[in-house]
């Protein structure tokens, strides 16, 4: 057997440590160079009903791995959602409250650092659209109201009172918002269109009433709004309308 034969055993296996030994610093190098991620940007909110929409962009650095993650928290009430993806919907939240949002990216090196929070929204309670002439149901004018807006106008001495084809028109109670009906206007935008109404009304109705003119505003008919309370119906409001 020569020399050269022999040795042969020894330098592949002097190959393969070499070769291992460069896997691990590589290994190594990649390991400790992964970082968490830099924070979430541009972070956006929109209100919903109960809930809002946050909207991120990615981190500018990833820290070297793939983001497994998000997760979008109120503040206040800490309430989250976490998702893949660069939105989430929170839930839970309380209408009439404003939040701010932060979000957190993370992946397999950890968390990143809080992102700068989003703008202030206040859910508020889905809003049907709103009321006309066209839409609202109308039923015969109850005896009750018609006194009531007449007593209304007798205190005022505008007396005598007509009231449009005694007819009265049912708004939906149901739309009430802090103690004001609200509605949704064609363009999105948000109206209180019948008047400040009580939290504790049961029912609301509009009629259009005649009456003599004011002393200095020149029109006689106004659209009334009536609202039935524990103790009766109430004139809640006047001049308003579709």
């Amino acid at each position: 057997m020569s020399k050269s034969s022999w040795q042969r055993p020894s330098i592949i296996v002097s190959v393969l440590v070499v070769l291992a030994l460069i896997g691990g610093v590589l290994f190594y190098t990649l390991r400790t160079t992964t970082s968490a991620p830099t924070a979430p940007q541009v972070v956006h909110a929109v209100a919903g009903d109960a809930s809002a929409i946050v909207h991120w962009s990615i981190p500018q650095s990833n820290g070297g791995a793939k983001i497994d993650g998000y997760t979008a928290t109120s503040q206040p009430g800490s309430k989250s959602c976490t998702t893949t993806a660069t939105s989430c919907t929170v839930k839970g939240l309380k209408n009439g409250t404003s939040y701010t949002f932060s979000v957190v990216a993370k992946n397999s090196a950890g968390s990143s650092p809080a992102s700068v929070p989003s703008n202030a929204v206040t859910p508020e309670a889905a809003l049907l659209s709103c009321w006309s002439l066209d839409t609202s149901p109308v039923v015969a004018l109850a005896p009750a109201v018609r006194a009531v807006v007449t007593q209304y106008y007798v205190e005022k001495h505008l007396e005598p009172v007509t009231f449009y084809k005694n007819q009265q028109w049912v708004l939906d109670v149901s739309q009430q918002l802090k103690g004001v009906h609200y509605c949704k206007n064609p363009d999105g935008s948000k109206s209180g269109y019948v008047g400040s109404v009580p939290a504790n009304a049961s029912a609301v109705v509009m009629v259009e009433a005649s009456h003599k003119p004011y002393p200095v505003v020149g029109s006689p008919t106004h659209f009334v709004t009536v609202a039935k309370l524990a103790s009766g119906w109430k004139v809640v409001a006047e001049g308003t309308g579709p």
